[in-house]
């Protein structure tokens, strides 16, 4: 049974789903957009590295002393990381109060109203 079946039949439990093979669709587009940032993150942690590499020995080619070079480049790697980690910080706060919109009265109303008309859709199918 492919992943996507599985994450399909998880989803499906006690939902309404009027279009499968558009939900599959969906689905194998988030996995191919997950990957490519996977591939992505990698290929500018790379790029990093090799600027942070390429920054230190300019220091010593333009007369910083080894250590010197070291300390500034390690500086510039740590402010660099910091910020990254403020920024996921930030957006892991955000995700954690998603669940508090989902509690509003309106989209809670919304829902039922969406259920309510796929069962009377479906319903007059049969």
């Amino acid at each position: 049974m492919p992943i996507i079946d599985r994450l399909l039949g998880i989803l499906g439990l006690g939902a309404t789903i009027a279009n499968v093979a558009l939900l599959k669709r969906f689905l194998a587009g988030v996995t191919i957009v997950i990957a490519l940032t996977a591939i992505s993150s990698t290929m500018v942690g790379m790029l990093l590295i090799m600027g942070l590499y390429g920054l230190y020995m300019g220091l010593v080619h333009y007369g910083f002393d080894q250590e010197a070079a070291i300390i500034t480049v390690s500086a510039l790697a740590l402010t660099v990381t910091a910020v990254l980690v403020a920024l996921a910080i930030m957006r892991w706060r955000e995700l954690k109060e998603m669940p508090d919109l989902m509690k509003s009265p309106i989209i809670n109303e919304a829902g039922k109203l969406a259920d309510a008309f796929m069962d009377g859709f479906l319903g007059s199918r049969r």
